[in-house]
């Protein structure tokens, strides 16, 4: 195997050993979370999942919007780190209605950092694609 291949391989698997970083925050809470507003993913720091700064330590990130309808309806948004889904699968989004009248939709993702927040490209996400695309394109001239 050559040199190149390696060292693209390893930096893959070094981009996937990375604890997640997800936005924390609760919009009942805190005024850089709002829920009838948009989330402005620059006033917001993400949060590493496996240090002490999480709320709840885990391997995927959350974000989860309850809704109560009616005369005096309100929204709340929760963002935070995850370690158990509700339907053991960490991605995509569910929802589901509570006998109390409350809607309820769970996101789940771990597929970039910040992905529950905003929609942008982490730089292991980059580093993993230019890695593909470059073994991809040695290997076509041998």
């Amino acid at each position: 195997m050559d040199i190149l291949l390696q060292v693209s391989i390893l930096l893959a698997i070094l981009g996937l050993g990375e604890a997640i970083q997800c936005y924390q925050c609760d919009s009942n809470e805190d005024g850089s979370c709002p829920s009838d507003q948009y989330f402005d993913p620059t006033i917001n720091a993400l949060v590493d999942c496996g240090s002490f700064e999480a709320n709840v330590p885990g391997s995927f990130c959350m974000k989860v919007v309850q809704e109560s309808p009616g005369w005096h309806s309100w929204t709340k948004i929760t963002r935070r780190c995850g370690s158990r889904s509700e339907v053991g699968v960490a991605s995509g989004c569910r929802w589901s209605y509570h006998d109390n009248g409350i809607f309820q939709e769970i996101c789940y993702c771990n597929d970039r950092n910040g992905c529950n927040g905003s929609s942008r490209l982490s730089l292991n996400s980059v580093v993993l694609l230019f890695s593909i695309i470059l073994v991809i394109l040695i290997h076509k001239k041998l």
